[in-house]
């Protein structure tokens, strides 16, 4: 028997699988009580563990698993719930995310009898990571890996259901102008599956909420027209990645409307005699946005022009070591790049400091760390806990957890873990990027091809374009809640900012 046959054979653990996943679906409806999923997680979890697994199997526990965890977590938390450090996500997360990790392993080694299963678990995979992303509210990130699932199975109902409920539930986040178009593409998403027997109630429900909305007005919404200019090369790059700063971008990419890195604070309430704090705010939104804007156009003129010679390369000596490294000025401005992306995160770490009032001394404030009021014991802050219902805010702590890790491994994202490797290697040893070949970690160098070192820097901008958007839509939705309260006790005065010129961007 071929390697491959062994990989994909079905054996006596594949048929315990199919039974365990039979009953997780029995808890999801009702039929089996949730506790008997403990005993099902156990023992898969005690599979993996053990190492033992054809790859068929370890794919198919890996979705299992997740699956699991799906079940429970909905069986025990509302959906509107923030669920900072809840385990069940955590884990669900992971799950989902290992099954497309070994979904990764089969393409790559051209396993073609396990093609059509892979294809299904990572159609299922990207379904639920985008509900698990929506609801913890990184929104962005989701539409991302909904559209990723209609990519393997466009005609499936599952991904196009749950990306018209996102647009429904989020439209508010949008900018005023744009609002009535993600309402009808909410509808148009939802309206084949008003009267589909299994899913017509809640299709119906949000299908009518959002057919009672009187929007204020609706604008035009064209596609906008690029010509060659490099200037609108590089916004159609932007566009095409859907890296602008503005929500619309991820609805129609190419749209005249999402043209412009216009996403702000809708309102940022202060109390009478604290107006200094939103000044201070606003001047940290204006550094981060436009510290991701600029970190955003290096990256471009990388993958644009990295593999010709800038003239500022000449004439310096550097000796050949043989294996094909790459030393450029384009090169240094991507790790530049890479650099000032990861210093915005600790930015929105000292914003959310100071205007939630936390107290933490500047030298202690990291993105990594100012969520715990106990490092070690990973403790969260009673503060941050109080806002229950921010899910961007547990967004933010999520998009922390793919980062950074923790002692728990399930807490890190596998693409996280390579994209972690190669920040250290840039600030404390040297990082060689090569043109082809696997990412080697070898003491004080970490070697990486160039389409890997390009696949990790898209998903760093990418991450903290979601913390930017967490960031803004956190602020916004407390400022929100605040401006009610204050409502109730007197009158709350508006004050308007004028936009920076761009003549006076010099």
């Amino acid at each position: 028997m071929t390697d491959t046959l062994k990989e994909s054979q079905v054996t006596e653990t594949s048929d315990k699988l199919r039974v365990y996943s039979q009953l997780i679906e029995d808890v999801r409806i009702g039929q089996v009580d949730v506790s008997e999923l403990d005993s099902i997680i156990d023992t898969v979890e005690r599979w993996l563990l053990e190492g033992q697994l054809n790859t068929f199997n370890k794919l198919i526990s890996y979705y299992v698993l997740g699956h699991a965890y799906c079940t429970k977590k909905c069986q025990q938390y509302a959906p509107s719930e923030a669920m900072y450090n809840n385990h069940l996500v955590m884990k669900e997360i992971y799950y989902y995310r290992m099954t497309l990790f070994v979904v990764d392993e089969i393409m790559q080694k051209k396993m073609h009898s396990l093609f059509l299963t892979a294809l299904h678990c990572a159609y299922q995979a990207y379904v639920h990571i985008g509900n698990i992303y929506d609801h913890i509210g990184r929104h962005q990130d989701a539409l991302h890996s909904y559209y990723l699932a209609g990519k393997r199975i466009p005609d499936d109902h599952m991904w196009k259901i749950n990306i018209g409920f996102s647009f429904g539930n989020m439209y508010g986040y949008y900018d005023i102008k744009t609002q009535p178009f993600v309402i009808e593409r909410a509808k148009e998403f939802l309206n084949p599956f008003l009267y589909k027997p299994e899913i017509r109630c809640s299709t119906l429900e949000v299908y009518k909420r959002l057919e009672l909305l009187k929007t204020p007005f609706k604008a035009i919404d064209e596609n906008y027209v690029y010509n060659t200019t490099e200037k609108d090369m590089y916004s159609m790059w932007v566009n095409d990645h859907c890296l602008r700063l503005n929500a619309y971008n991820d609805v129609n990419s190419h749209s005249k409307l999402a043209q412009e890195d216009n996403l702000y604070c809708e309102s940022i309430f202060t109390a009478k005699g604290k107006e200094e704090s939103s000044f201070r705010l606003i001047s940290m939104l204006n550094e981060i946005k436009q510290g991701y804007v600029s970190a955003r156009y290096m990256l471009y003129e990388y993958f644009q022009k990295s593999g010709s010679c800038h003239f500022s390369d000449e004439n310096v000596v550097l000796l050949d070591n043989y294996q094909n490294s790459n030393y450029s000025y384009n090169v240094e401005l991507a790790k530049a790049a890479f650099r000032s992306l990861y210093s915005l995160l600790d930015k929105i770490a000292f914003a959310l400091n100071d205007y939630l009032s936390l107290g933490i001394k500047e030298k202690d404030v990291s993105f990594n760390t100012f969520w715990y009021s106990d490092k070690k014991t990973r403790v969260l802050r009673s503060e941050i806990l109080s806002y229950a219902e921010v899910i961007s805010l547990a967004g933010l702590l999520f998009i922390r957890n793919d980062i950074y890790g923790g002692s728990d491994s399930y807490l890190q994202a596998e693409e996280t873990k390579s994209l972690q490797m190669v920040r250290n290697a840039m600030e404390h040893r040297s990082i060689q990027i090569i043109d082809q070949g696997i990412m080697e970690d070898k003491s004080a160098v970490l070697y990486i091809s160039r389409q890997d070192f390009e696949k990790v820097s898209m998903n760093l901008i990418r991450t903290v374009r979601q913390a930017i958007f967490c960031f803004v839509n956190a602020i916004s939705h407390i400022s929100y809640d605040k401006i009610q309260a204050a409502k109730e006790h007197g009158m709350v005065m508006s004050q308007y900012y004028d936009d920076v010129l761009d003549s006076e961007k010099v």
